[in-house]
Formats: structure tokens, C-alpha cells, sequence
């Protein structure tokens, strides 16, 4: 019995955290079915960069792969982000004590700043799952060489973020070269095992290409700046500069401050909620907490939760819940949910093969409902296809004979600085294909 009572406290994260994602949050998911489609093509057994694109490092994918050998359903997904959001706040129950309930009831807030976003699997809460367990480590003076591992499993997360995290080590390069020289060695692990299987696979210089090369590209085309969440960055690093000044010795301080590139090219309320995760470490430090909360804060989890799906469902109207394969108690619009049932009626009746080019979250869902293998096609933003990354897509439509191109026409035509969709693609598809139907905003081109 005191083994429950101590540890009651983690099935109810565990419980919170796996009906957060599957209910309370589920239309603010981010770019979870994108994730969802990188690990799933992992768990097939499909090579990354080679048979799909993507310019992430693969070690979040990989990881998040493991979940669904058991099941390709999403479902599997989200127990898996249950087990390393419960994990993660073990980390924070032993930096912070008590006070760690107060960063569950910031991740509830779904609203003005979306913090709940942090809640959904993939690489960017895999980055800051790596973050904590970095700062964990260096809090309780952990072996250096873990501290190296952490830095390079972070670098095959997100490689910018990573990368710059690792610069904070050099700090030691000066005062300890055998505690840098630990990191370093450390750092070198991760490294060689995922060149050795880059070499195996024989995907090493599109991993370069999409990953490294392609990251001008994706600079250029998808820089774009909400002014909301832009002033709420700016005031958290006044705040964090300010506690630099007064605390210069802690070194969680230079952590943060690097982990703010996460915010670039893209400063919306997706990538500063991520960021404002990592602040509120920060800030848990700083405040000091006498009296038991968890009732409370847990209360207020539950709350925010439960309100929250209460207003998406009276202000969406016609939500409800709809069982597809492998995507079990998706929420969506009636309307919605018509439109898939009418393209996928109509591309039934069609001879040849139908390539879904559509918004990258659409893409994967239709794939993975089908159980079909991911392809290039199936993320067509900017910036993700390497270097001059639009006409090599270009290049790979104009090899695709005999088939139909699904388009999305709404993504087409949105004036929306956030839109990804990679419009040079297809208007090909349009000018060199012909039109031979229209369901809502899906558009279905023959290609000759």
C-alpha cells in the first residue's frame, strides 16, 4: 500500500496525460499527425530521406516507432507520450519537489498561449524531454559522459537547437578540459552509432541534404512572425537576461537562453509555448512553495481540461467523434468527415494509382488509414525537400505517369503567412494535368 500512495501521483499524470491527447486537446494536436507518419513509416521498415522526406534528425522518429510495433493505431502513440510526459515529470518531481504541479496546471493552458500543444508526441517535446533530463543532470552533478550522450541524442532530435546547447559545455573548456573533453566523448557516442546506421541504410548524404543543406530553404520560404507571441518572447528574454545579471553562475540559465533558437524561423504560438516551457524551469527555481498543492493544481488541470473541450465543442458545433483505422476517436467536423467519405468513394472507382498531395497532416492520415507506405509526396511544404528542394519535388512529379494528383485547393489558394503548402508543385499538377473532379476543397488531376 505506501508503494500506491507514492506513487498514485504518476497514474494519475499518466491517465491526465493520455486523455489530454486523445480527448480534451485533441483538435489542438500541432503537427502530431506529422510525427505520427514519420514513425509509422519507421515501424514499416521504410528508410528515412530515402523513401520519405523529412529534415529532422531521426532519432525522434526512431524512438517514437518503438510504440507502434505493437499497433500502427495512434492510440499506441499517445500511451507512448503518456509514459515520457509521466517520466519527464519524475525528473521535475525530484528538481522541484511540490512545486512541479504548478508547471502541470501551465501545461493545461490551451489558451491565449497554447502550452498545451507541448502535450502532443514529437520531435520538439522530445527536444524538451531531453532538455529537463540535461538540466536534471546538471543540477545533481550526473556523470559527464550522460551529459554528452544527452547533448548528442538532442543534436538527432533538432539539430539547430542541439547543436547550440552543446556550445554551453565550452564554458568548461577553460576552467575543466577533462570535463569538456567527458562531454565531448559523450557527445561522440550518438554520433557514431547513427553514422554507422546511416551508412548501413546508405542515406548519409540525403540526411545532409534534407537536414543541413535544405535548412536554407527552409529559412527563406517559411519565416513568418505572429506579433503576439513575439512580445510575450521578447519579455521572457528581458527576464531571463535579468536573472543572468543577478545569478551568472547558474548554468541552467545559458541552457535556456540557447534553447530559444527553437523559436526561429517560425515565432507562433506553437514554437514559443515551446519555448516557454523550458522558461518556466526557470521560474520554478526562483519561487519557493511551502504548502502541499497537488490537490489544487490537479483540480485545476482537470478543470482547464474539461472547460476547454466544452468551448471547441459549442464553438465548432458539428465535432464529433469518428473511428478511421489507426486514427480511433479522431474529432472532427461532420462536414469533414463527409468530404473524406465522398473522395474516398470516388477514388475507389479510379483504374490507376492516386497520389495524395495535400497538407502534410492530411497526407499521413489518408496513409496511414490505409495502411500505405509514406512517400516524398506526402510533406509537401517548403523547405523539405533539401537543397532547391521545389524543383526537385518538381522533378519527381514529372516521373509519376499514369495517376491521379489529390490537391488541396483551400491550402492553395490561402493567403495565410503560416501556409507551407509548396504551390509551384502544383501548379504543375494543374497546368500539365487535366481536372476530372471536385469534391469540396479536394481537386483530383489525371496525369498522363
Amino acid at each position: 500500500m505506501d508503494f500506491v500512495r507514492r506513487n498514485a501521483k504518476y497514474l494519475f499524470l499518466f491517465l491526465f496525460f493520455f486523455l489530454a491527447q486523445v480527448l480534451f486537446f485533441n483538435i489542438q494536436r500541432g503537427d502530431t499527425y506529422v510525427n505520427f507518419g514519420f514513425s509509422y513509416a519507421v515501424s514499416r521498415g521504410e528508410v528515412p530521406y530515402l523513401d520519405f522526406n523529412m529534415v529532422i534528425p531521426p532519432f525522434a522518429p526512431y524512438l517514437y516507432a518503438v510504440f507502434l510495433l505493437f499497433s500502427k493505431s495512434i492510440l499506441c502513440l499517445y500511451l507512448g507520450q503518456a509514459f515520457l510526459l509521466t517520466f519527464l515529470f519524475y525528473f521535475l518531481f525530484c528538481i522541484f519537489g511540490k512545486k512541479t504541479w504548478l508547471y502541470l496546471v501551465a501545461l493545461s493552458i490551451p489558451y491565449p498561449i497554447a502550452m498545451a500543444t507541448i502535450l502532443f508526441p514529437g520531435y520538439n517535446f522530445l527536444l524538451l524531454f531531453l532538455f529537463f533530463f540535461l538540466l536534471y543532470c546538471e543540477i545533481e552533478k550526473k556523470s559527464d559522459y550522460c551529459i554528452g550522450i544527452l547533448l548528442g541524442l538532442s543534436f538527432f532530435t533538432k539539430q539547430t537547437v542541439g547543436g547550440l546547447l552543446l556550445l554551453v559545455s565550452i564554458y568548461y573548456l577553460f576552467i575543466d578540459y577533462k570535463k569538456f573533453l567527458k562531454r565531448i566523448v559523450g557527445f561522440l557516442i550518438p554520433v557514431v552509432i547513427f553514422f554507422i546506421l546511416f551508412l548501413i541504410q546508405g542515406n548519409f548524404w540525403e540526411f545532409v541534404d534534407l537536414c543541413f543543406l535544405g535548412l536554407f530553404d527552409f529559412g527563406h520560404s517559411n519565416f513568418y512572425v505572429e506579433w503576439f507571441y513575439f512580445v510575450i518572447f521578447i519579455i521572457c528574454m528581458i527576464l531571463l537576461l535579468i536573472r543572468i545579471v543577478r545569478k551568472p553562475k547558474d548554468i541552467c540559465n545559458y541552457y535556456v537562453l540557447v534553447f530559444a533558437s527553437c523559436i526561429y524561423p517560425i515565432i507562433d504560438y506553437y514554437h514559443v509555448s515551446l519555448f516557454l516551457g523550458a522558461f518556466l524551469f526557470l521560474v520554478l527555481k526562483d519561487i519557493t512553495i511551502k504548502k502541499d498543492i497537488w490537490p489544487y493544481c490537479s483540480f485545476f488541470a482537470v478543470a482547464i481540461s474539461l472547460i476547454w473541450l466544452v468551448v471547441e465543442g459549442l464553438y465548432l458545433k458539428d465535432v464529433y467523434i469518428a473511428y478511421y483505422p489507426n486514427f480511433e476517436f479522431s474529432i472532427v467536423s461532420k462536414s469533414y468527415d463527409t468530404s473524406v467519405k465522398k473522395l474516398e468513394r470516388y477514388l475507389d472507382t479510379l483504374p490507376g494509382e492516386v497520389v495524395y498531395f495535400l497538407r502534410g497532416s492530411e497526407n499521413y492520415f489518408f496513409k496511414i488509414k490505409h495502411n500505405l507506405d509514406i512517400t516524398y509526396f506526402d510533406l509537401p511544404n517548403y523547405g523539405n525537400y533539401g537543397y532547391n528542394g521545389v524543383d526537385k519535388l518538381i522533378r519527381r512529379i514529372k516521373n509519376v505517369k499514369n495517376s491521379y494528383f489529390v490537391i488541396d485547393i483551400s491550402a492553395y489558394d490561402s493567403t495565410s503567412p503560416t501556409q507551407q503548402y509548396i504551390r509551384e508543385a502544383v501548379d504543375y499538377i494543374m497546368e500539365q494535368g487535366v481536372k476530372i473532379k471536385e469534391i469540396g476543397y479536394y481537386q483530383v488531376y489525371e496525369m498522363r
